[in-house]
């Protein structure tokens, strides 16, 4: 009777296991599978990886302010952009890969906070803005499908991606395309002025392959909190680079009038 009732006790527990493993091995694949789609649908690790830095040209308009602003990035973790109304640079943030720092209108530099430093440097790690979707895993950021939701009439499968320094953000990927058309996260707007956070939704159009790689050219970013539309970033230009100078990266140094 014991032999009998530990036979059963153990298929049982083998039952729970198999149970927990399969939808495990499923979302792993599910996961391998979307990372290569999406990889492929941008163009290719081939051309992600030929491009060493970019710089962006961007207008910027907010309820508050319209702006131009150029940005540039690198593989190397670190980015500069560069803030103008009417042709004069008002503002700057600068990310070394280590360590930010920004700058007034005055010219006067100082260290960005805890939280606006992790927010740039988040930026030179999402898939899209230089690296591909398939080249984070190997820089120590984490990829997990969880699950399918509809919006707006599409289906996106939804990517959870966690950062190496544990921060959370969403992708969603149009199941008919695979492209990444939204991503979701909760975070401050501009966490250097106002630390309060909330839940920020980008959506990306405007598609357009540039050396080989489809980025978007629009980001429209909305509070969903409160429904509000927070942002709006229109790309003008996006141009390879062969590299970017250490030089613009020094704190409080002037930006490249070549950029």
């Amino acid at each position: 009777m014991r032999a009998r009732t530990l036979l059963k006790f153990t298929f049982a527990v083998l039952l729970a296991f198999a149970g927990d493993v399969q939808p495990a091995e499923r979302a792993r694949t599910e996961t391998a599978a979307l990372i290569q789609r999406v990889t492929e649908a941008a163009g290719g690790l081939a051309a992600a990886r030929a491009i060493s830095a970019l710089a962006y040209h961007l207008h910027l308009k907010e309820a508050t302010f319209e702006v131009d602003g150029t940005y540039v990035v690198d593989r190397n973790g670190r980015m500069r952009v560069d803030v103008y109304q009417e042709g004069k640079r008002v503002f700057t943030e600068c990310h070394d890969g280590t360590r930010a720092w920004e700058m007034g209108a005055d010219g006067k530099a100082s260290d960005a906070s805890v939280s606006g430093t992790a927010a740039l440097w988040h930026g030179t790690q999402y898939p899209g803005q230089i690296l591909a979707l398939a080249e984070l895993p190997a820089r120590g950021h984490r990829i997990d499908y969880t699950r399918d939701e509809r919006i707006g009439g599409i289906d996106y499968a939804v990517l959870k991606l966690t950062m190496s320094d544990g921060f959370e953000t969403w992708r969603y990927v149009n199941r008919s395309n695979y492209r990444i058309e939204r991503a979701r996260d909760v975070r401050a707007p501009h966490p250097d002025i106002d630390p309060k956070q909330t839940v920020l939704e980008s959506a990306f159009s405007d598609f357009r392959k540039v050396d080989g790689v489809l980025r978007a050219f629009l980001e429209i970013r909305t509070d969903l909190n409160s429904g509000t539309w927070n942002q709006t970033a229109s790309i003008t230009s996006i141009r390879k680079l062969p590299g970017l100078a250490d030089a613009l990266f020094v704190k409080g140094s002037p930006p490249d009038p070549g950029l």
